[in-house]
């Protein structure tokens, strides 16, 4: 019974927006364990596929931890230093608040929304 408990902490579901980005529907926790690792490397393969703009949607996340805080903001630099581009969208209640607290809301764009994420990068890719 613990191990089926332990498996759906963390689900993560891939979509696309074409024609190149990608969204990952994460919902659970985001906490520490190696469940919360796989959303590093799950950024880390997109990125070796040549996918450089992605939107973590985190609407479906009902907790976060310091490790969760570590792992969205190790994805946003390594993106930053391979000129990609990463947003969060439809963060939440006490995720919000962390995400707030701890001022990453100032260094990473914040959306309520995947649809407002992906509109506004679309709108700076064209931009450039």
């Amino acid at each position: 019974m613990y191990a089926e408990c332990t498996a759906m902490l963390l689900q993560i579901d891939t979509k696309r927006i074409e024609p190149d980005i990608t969204i990952l529907v994460i919902s659970g926790k985001i906490a520490l364990g190696r469940e919360s690792q796989r959303l590093e490397t799950m950024v880390q393969d997109l990125l070796r596929e040549g996918h450089k703009k992605i939107i973590l949607d985190l609407s479906g996340v009902d907790h976060m931890d310091s490790t969760g805080i570590g792992i969205i903001a190790y994805c946003f630099g390594t993106l930053n230093r391979l000129n990609g581009d990463l947003r969060i969208a439809g963060a939440t209640g006490k995720v919000l608040h962390l995400l707030q607290m701890t001022h990453l809301d100032k260094v990473m764009p914040l959306y309520s929304s995947v649809k407002s994420a992906s509109q506004d990068m679309t709108k700076a890719s064209a931009a450039l």
